[in-house]
């Protein structure tokens, strides 16, 4: 395992595993995430925890993860070396919270280079770890985090009592501390207004929505993150059944939705399509939530065959690249809002006219800077 804060460019180089435009029902389904909460015994919660104490945590942890073979091709970034400009890239590349940018001393995160797993240490609890990938896979990312917490709960002393389960800072993730979060891209169900009946019936079968980076973000572009909300009071493989179940439900609503749309709206929805990709491009200023709700139109009229001019994974790649850390380290650090605003429509303006271009040829082509 590097010890060492990974050259940042060498990430941006390849679009994340969660956002590869694969898998089951990719379509809706932009990706899957499953993580568990645990925490080590002798410690305080990190809220608690003395700066002394959160050293020691993130030091033990880094020493179970390092002395391990799966984990050898692993990063480490502890938070407390690297620029804040380098911690946010972590959280648009979703391999850590917005929450640990704003904990102090000793945290961070320990990554492969597909950001499919990653192990956060010392954000609410002393580890948050997670599997994330591209499409509808929640039964096979659960066995993938169930066998990395075998390894580390045999290296460390996990706090878990015989009634509550496993102890975490917040009692609504006590138990068995499993989160399984699904993003998904519903324009459907937002253009025929049945979103929000759709999403209180999920709620009532136990899951929340929020933005696409999780809790306390926005919903911006139609992606909704739908989560679990109990943790507790049964075991995890039936908390995958059933939160699997409802995502199916709302995956069949959003197709019927779609289906409705082309039907009744044909002409109003390629419209909307063409309009769209017309400011993408030829827009000289975008705001990230622009480009989001405009690419979303984009991303529909792909997905539903009124435009084939560029594929879903030219509008992830612009999507990723797009973000405002990814545009401060293409274009040098300490940028202001209008120049990443003119930046990120040259950056699109250019990808999606010469959709069958790789991320690198793009890099060399148009000269950005890679420090």
């Amino acid at each position: 395992m590097k010890s060492v804060a990974t050259n940042l460019t060498q990430l941006i180089s390849r679009v994340p595993s969660w956002f590869r435009d694969s898998g089951e029902d990719n379509d809706v389904v932009a990706s899957t995430r499953v993580r568990l909460a645990r925490n080590l015994t002798r410690y305080k919660f990190p809220f608690h925890a003395s700066m002394h104490d959160r050293k020691r945590v993130f030091s033990e942890i880094a020493d179970a993860v390092s002395g391990e073979r799966a984990f050898k091709t692993f990063s480490i970034m502890n938070f407390s070396e690297v620029k804040r400009l380098e911690q946010q890239f972590l959280v648009e590349e979703r391999i850590v919270s917005n929450e640990l940018l704003n904990m102090e001393g000793d945290r961070g995160a320990i990554f492969d280079m597909d950001r499919r797993t990653s192990i956060m240490i010392n954000e609410e609890d002393h580890i948050r770890m997670h599997c994330l990938d591209s499409g509808f896979c929640p039964e096979v990312l659960w066995d993938a985090i169930n066998a990395t917490d075998d390894i580390l709960g045999k290296r460390c002393s996990y706090a878990f009592d015989s009634r509550r389960g496993f102890l975490t800072c917040c009692p609504t993730n006590s138990g068995t501390g499993l989160r399984l979060s699904f993003l998904l891209h519903l324009p459907g169900l937002v253009l025929t207004k049945a979103i929000d009946p759709v999403l209180l019936g999920a709620s009532q079968m136990g899951i929340s929505a929020r933005g696409f980076f999780g809790e306390h973000s926005e919903i911006v572009g139609n992606f909704f993150q739908l989560s679990n909300q109990a943790t507790m009071g049964a075991h995890e493989q039936e908390f995958v059944k059933l939160t699997a179940g409802v995502i199916r439900e709302v995956i069949h609503h959003e197709r019927n939705a779609r289906e409705r749309i082309l039907k009744d709206a044909k002409n109003e929805l390629t419209d909307k399509v063409y309009r769209s990709l017309g400011i993408l491009l030829y827009a000289r200023t975008l705001t990230m939530t622009e480009f989001l709700n405009l690419s979303s139109a984009l991303r529909f009229g792909i997905l539903v065959g009124i435009y084939d001019g560029v594929t879903i994974n030219t509008i992830n790649q612009a999507m990723i690249l797009s973000m405002p850390a990814h545009l401060q380290i293409l274009q040098g650090a300490g940028a202001d809002e209008h120049s990443l605003q003119c930046a990120r429509a040259e950056l699109v303006r250019k990808m999606l006219s010469k959709p069958k271009k790789k991320i690198k040829d793009f890099h060399s082509e148009t000269g950005t800077v890679q420090s």
